[in-house]
């Protein structure tokens, strides 16, 4: 059997060509809808503190609202031009074995960039609470807001809207740097967390040139996830592997199940 040929090419002006200005303005925007809507789960989030899986669960309840925001407002602003279909964001099937070659690529790569830098610096800040490392209500729950939420939510956000509109003024590698300093800087938590910011920007990057060779949203999603499950190991082990292996298994169907359809990047 002949494999499925790809979707044919289409003219520049059937892909919607969103401003760079987008990308700036939607972070603002998301922001700013947080602020508005997020401020009344405030109360239930300092509650929480009180125990482990409260805090589990608030933490959880918070980057539900948090990334409901920034997809939200990602799909608002794509609308204003052209109304939005998914494979404008990346979510279609693409050719199975260079796609999942260049992932494992992406992660072998940036593994090693990470382990070398944590060693050249003796950096052991991770960026990952040990909230859930004693109670299992709590384990799930983190796991759940790191390994699924923050992977779908960021890539979708960072990759297949931020970056691609800053694409339609910039060449990919500006395009790419300016994403990943922005993700990296938006994971500041604090003075100790300074020295795993640049390990985070190169992630930002690394991500970025993987969704423009790839156009794919899930293989960006896969290398998220995987790096954040080698995080929570430490954390909740057991639970953290499970997720992580249903999240990656959800690439895989996903892509199946939405099938063919053009690239969202010119190639």
């Amino acid at each position: 059997m002949r494999p499925v040929p790809e979707p044919p090419e289409l003219p520049e002006a059937a892909r919607p060509r969103w401003p760079a200005w987008y990308a700036p303005a939607g972070l603002g925007g998301a922001f700013g809808a947080l602020i508005v809507f997020g401020t009344p789960l405030l109360p239930v989030i300092l509650i929480g503190t009180a125990g482990e899986a409260f805090a589990g669960v608030s933490l959880l309840v918070l980057l539900i609202a948090q990334d409901g925001m920034l997809m939200g407002t990602a799909v608002l602003f794509a609308s204003f031009r052209k109304k939005p279909q998914l494979w404008h964001f990346g979510v279609r099937a693409t050719r199975f074995w260079p796609t999942i070659g260049l992932t494992v690529l992406a992660c072998v790569l940036m593994l090693g960039f990470e382990l070398g830098y944590i060693e050249l610096f003796g950096v052991d800040e991770t960026n990952v609470e040990d909230l859930g490392k004693d109670n299992l209500v709590a384990g799930i729950a983190v796991s759940l807001a790191v390994i699924v939420l923050a992977p779908v939510s960021e890539e979708f956000f960072f990759r297949a809207f931020f970056y691609r509109a800053l694409r339609n003024r910039f060449r990919v590698w500006s395009a790419a740097l300016i994403d990943g300093l922005v993700f990296g800087l938006l994971h500041f938590t604090g003075l100790t967390s300074l020295a795993i910011i640049p390990v985070i920007a190169v992630f930002g990057v690394v991500l970025c040139l993987v969704y423009e060779r790839t156009g794919s949203l899930f293989a960006v999603i896969a290398i998220h996830a995987v790096f954040n499950t080698i995080a929570m190991l430490g954390v909740t082990p057991v639970v953290a592997l499970v997720v992580g292996v249903l999240v990656l298994t959800g690439c895989l169907l996903a892509a199946r199940r939405f099938g063919r359809a053009p690239a969202p990047l010119p190639v």
